[in-house]
Formats: C-alpha cells, sequence, structure tokens
C-alpha cells in the first residue's frame, strides 16, 4: 500500500524535477475526482479531506461547502495560541509521515485522531493527503466530561462544547485504519490521472510554451518576472514568443501569470493568519491596489469577500 508511486518514462521527459510538485498539486486539488472523493468521505464518515502542499502554504478542501469538525472548528477559534500548537503539531506529524513514506495515523495536540498520507513520486513529495478530527472514544457522558476537563484552559462554555460534540465524528481505531488505507488508493489514482493530464497537455505544448509554463511555476511569485525573461527560457524573440503564447494558450502572457498569482492566492486565503497585505506581496503582486483589481477581475469580488464565503 505505501510503495512511492513510479513516474511514468513519458511523464519523466517532460516534467522537470522543478516542476513536479508544484504542478501535480495543482492538478489533483483542482480536480473533479477530489472535489467528489472529498464530498463523498463528508458524507460517509464525517471528515473533512485536506489536500496540503509540499511547503505546506497552500491547502485544498475539494469544495467550499466542506467544513472540518465543529468540535475541531469551535476548538481553532478560541485563541490564535491555539491554532499555533495545532498547526505546530500536524506540521511535525506529516513531515514524520513523509520521511518514511507511509500513511500516519497520530493523535493533534488535543487528543483527537488525524491522519496524514504522504503523496510521493520516486521520493520527490507532491502533497499531503489529511483527514481526521476523529474523537479518541466513543461519544458518551463520561468522554464528555473528560473532555470538557481537558479543553477547560480555552474557556469555552459548556453548552457551547456540548453542541459542537454531539456533532463529531467517532470511527473506531480499526475502522479508522481501513479508511486510511482506502485514503491512500484514492490518492495514489489521483496522482496517476494528474500525470496524465500533465502528458496529453505536454504532447499539445509548443516546446517554446512549454518551458514558458515551467518558468512561470518556479518564479510567479518574483515581481520581476517579465516576458523578456519567458522569451529567453523559450530561446526565441520577444515579439515572436507574445504572439505564440497568446495563440497557443489563449491569453497573453502577463494574464498567464496573473492567473497563476491569483490561484495561489486563493490557497492561501484559506489561511485566517495569513495577512492580505502579505498574501499580496507572497503571491508576486507590486501592490494592494493591483492585487485587489486583479483578484476582483478574475473572482468576481475582492480578496477579504472571498476569504469570507470561504469561512
Amino acid at each position: 500500500m505505501s510503495t512511492p508511486l513510479a513516474l511514468p518514462a513519458a511523464a519523466a521527459n517532460v516534467l522537470p524535477r522543478s516542476y513536479v510538485p508544484a504542478f501535480l498539486f495543482r492538478q489533483m486539488a483542482g480536480s473533479i475526482e477530489f472535489a467528489e472523493f472529498a464530498r463523498l468521505t463528508q458524507q460517509i464518515f464525517g471528515m473533512a479531506m485536506v489536500l496540503n502542499a509540499p511547503d505546506g502554504k497552500a491547502v485544498a478542501l475539494g469544495a467550499q461547502d466542506i467544513r472540518g469538525s465543529p468540535l475541531c472548528m469551535l476548538i481553532h477559534r478560541s485563541s490564535w495560541a491555539t491554532r499555533q500548537r495545532c498547526g505546530a503539531c500536524d506540521r511535525r506529524h506529516h513531515a514524520r509521515a513523509v520521511a518514511t513514506g507511509k500513511p500516519l495515523l497520530y493523535r493533534c495536540h488535543f487528543g483527537f485522531h488525524e491522519m496524514a498520507i504522504p503523496i510521493l513520486i520516486q521520493g520527490t513529495h507532491i502533497a499531503t493527503l489529511s483527514s481526521g478530527q476523529i474523537l479518541p472514544e466513543q461519544p458518551s457522558s463520561a468522554a464528555f466530561a473528560r473532555l470538557a476537563r481537558r479543553l477547560q484552559p480555552l474557556g469555552i462554555s459548556a453548552p457551547r462544547l456540548r453542541a459542537a460534540y454531539q456533532q463529531a465524528p467517532w470511527l473506531p481505531r480499526a475502522r479508522l485504519m481501513h479508511v486510511m488505507n482506502l485514503l491512500e488508493v484514492f490518492a495514489r489514482q489521483i496522482c496517476e490521472h494528474a500525470l496524465q493530464v500533465h502528458e496529453l497537455q505536454a504532447s499539445r505544448d509548443h516546446p517554446a510554451i512549454r518551458r514558458a509554463r515551467e518558468l512561470v511555476e518556479e518564479r510567479f511569485c518574483d515581481v520581476n518576472l517579465t516576458l523578456g525573461d519567458a522569451a529567453k527560457a523559450a530561446s526565441i524573440s520577444v515579439t515572436h514568443f507574445s504572439r505564440l503564447f497568446q495563440k497557443k494558450a489563449g491569453m497573453t502572457f502577463t494574464r498567464y501569470v496573473q492567473a497563476r498569482r491569483v490561484e495561489q492566492a486563493k490557497s492561501l486565503l484559506a489561511d485566517p493568519d495569513k495577512s492580505i497585505t502579505a498574501i499580496c506581496f507572497a503571491c508576486g503582486f507590486n501592490s494592494l491596489t493591483h492585487f485587489n483589481r486583479i483578484f476582483r477581475q478574475s473572482e468576481g469580488c475582492s480578496p477579504s469577500q472571498f476569504r469570507g464565503k470561504q469561512r
């Protein structure tokens, strides 16, 4: 079950190593299969399925209507420090899963069952599939009392805590292991699908366009990335490249770079601890005004409104 996914020869020839994680993460996160499987996982098991980028900066929930455990959401909203502790715990266990190359079932900072499923291709970390927020023991009055004592320092009122507790999912550990195996099989399938999508795209792309796309993936966060840089990477003149890119990609190179930056910004906006200004510059925009204008043109709303909809 945990054998790293073998990279097909065709994909290995057209997919530079530095391009692998970013491209495949985007393909997997934006796929219909991921969205549908995420919905089914929540409907059947009450668990939210999340895809985490290798650098930990981007996450995908499958769909905006996917939500985590009400109990965990209540705990996370209690304080900034609580979110930081939970995040540090997850990162530590995710790193362990990636290092071993095997799925990991662990207990989070507050004792809930969580799982981390690394997706590796020939040793390259593509993404980590995570899910969980499962109660550690079967719901009961005694179990709730133990949980309430453990969470007492957070200052959550008993009525709110009990209401969230009654909605929290619980599964026996043995069944959780089966669910984790199921998610691992799904992760392998969706990764293979992403590779097939890339092979199809690469077969259609002009070599100059492919090199330009690779450059964008490597440097889209660089505010100094220019059309001239892309033309140089493609080894053709700026004028020829500009016309060729618009003809083959269906948009100008500048618009393509902006779309990639907006896509990254949408992922980062899922983190409430990141300010919109910080996200703006992290994604390669040179001013907040420019970021807001381009984001609104793309999504029909401002970054702050988009974040509000996600919440």
